[in-house]
């Protein structure tokens, strides 16, 4: 679930570029981030925590790619893509 929704602060294309993000991690690792909690733990971590990272045996862009994603700031998008 997107912080935007968990927070109920209205849900827009924010939360399915959120949810892409986090379904992309799933394909590639199997599971979501935070699979192995209770469903209150892991929303509190949503919200607490830094977003969540692809790591592992993946390509650059593609990691790339789920950051984007996952970025809770669209100015964090730039810089993760490297866009002037």
């Amino acid at each position: 679930m997107s912080p935007e929704a968990i927070k109920q602060s209205g849900y827009d294309h924010k939360a399915d570029i959120w949810s892409l993000g986090i379904t992309a991690i799933e394909f590639a690792k199997g599971e979501s981030p935070y699979a192995e909690l209770r469903p209150m733990n892991a929303l509190f971590l949503i919200l607490k925590n830094p977003s969540p990272i692809l790591d592992g045996n993946f390509s650059e862009p593609f990691k790339d790619f789920v950051a984007a994603c996952l970025a809770r700031d669209p100015r964090e998008v730039r810089l993760l893509l490297h866009f002037p």
